[in-house]
């Protein structure tokens, strides 16, 4: 058995979507004969719906722009599919780690990382590898036009200034320099 909705409770829906929609709710009803069969009517169809439902629907009346329909409002009562919920993971471990501790490790990624592309044949020149391949095909006989060549240099000698070694010999990474 539906549970029935108390007509108090259509009253105070329908003074509410008035309280927010003013004359263009008194608008939307202008031409019924009889408010009292449409309220029966909104009744009927929200028979069933929990209390939790309910709220959910007059809460999603602020972020509309016309008075719903009965199909509409029952649409802003039914709970938003999870694939479209957010969920957000949250960070709990608040450790700190030493500088000296986070160089460790990231030395370590790097290694892991670098071990991996040796092992599944990725080209050297880290975030430039594109620009390898590309030299590369155009060692090996492939037309490549002279502004991709051009490119690919550039992006080779911008990226030796800002990730490998400097005029002292040390390795150099990004931010490394910043004061």
């Amino acid at each position: 058995m539906l549970r029935s909705i108390p007509e108090h409770w259509i009253e105070r829906l329908f003074a509410r979507m008035e309280s927010i929609y003013g004359a263009r709710f008194q608008d939307f009803w202008r031409g019924v004969s009889d408010p009292a069969d449409v309220k029966a009517v909104w009744r009927e169809g929200l028979a069933g719906q929990s209390d939790e439902a309910l709220r959910r629907g007059v809460a999603a009346l602020f972020h509309e722009r016309h008075p719903p329909t009965l199909p509409r409002f029952l649409e802003l009562c039914a709970p938003q599919p999870a694939m479209y919920t957010r969920n957000d993971p949250a960070l709990t471990d608040d450790r700190r780690t030493s500088p000296g501790e986070a160089r460790e490790q990231l030395a370590r990624i790097r290694e892991m990382a670098s071990a991996l592309l040796r092992e599944h044949g990725a080209p050297v020149g880290g975030g430039i590898r594109w620009a390898h391949r590309l030299l590369q095909r155009a060692e090996n006989g492939e037309h490549i036009t002279a502004h991709q060549i051009g490119f690919a240099k550039s992006a080779i000698e911008s990226y030796g200034r800002t990730h490998g070694r400097n005029e002292n010999g040390h390795q150099r990474e990004p931010g490394s320099d910043d004061e």
